[in-house]
């Protein structure tokens, strides 16, 4: 089982709110620029697609190190 310290829980919760800020600015970014839809799949698509990857690769290159 893994012990997550106070230290650990806080970047994860600030990270979390990094992602939600990403995400919200993108989308209030697109709605100031009246982006047509295939504008908007495209910008939300690949800002959430690159923080999928991301966050996968940083969860995986944790694992590698703790082993």
């Amino acid at each position: 089982m893994v012990q997550w310290s106070n230290t650990e829980v806080a970047v994860f919760v600030v990270v979390l709110f990094a992602i939600g800020f990403k995400l919200w600015s993108v989308w209030h970014v697109q709605i100031c620029a009246k982006a047509s839809r295939e504008g908007k799949l495209i910008f939300l698509g690949l800002v959430s697609g690159l923080t999928l990857f991301a966050v996968a690769a940083k969860f995986f290159i944790s694992y590698q190190m703790s082993i």
